[in-house]
């Protein structure tokens, strides 16, 4: 395994904790009703989208190194 995959594959089990933690802060929010565990949720699963979207440029970019 190269450093490129190594680096697409840290990325994408990044995204993928983003998406546990926002899930976890859904289930905060539904037990507890706090607003900020909302906010927390909706900012992890942009984090995830982002790093998703980055994951694919960056797989792009450096397909002819």
């Amino acid at each position: 395994m190269n450093l490129r995959w190594f680096h697409a594959l840290l990325i994408l089990l990044s995204a993928a904790l983003a998406v546990l933690v926002g899930v976890w802060c859904l289930d905060l929010y539904k037990r507890e009703d706090g607003v900020a565990s909302l906010i927390a949720a909706v900012a992890a699963f942009a984090a995830s989208f982002g790093l998703v979207v980055y994951d694919s440029w960056f797989l792009r970019k450096t397909r002819t190194l």
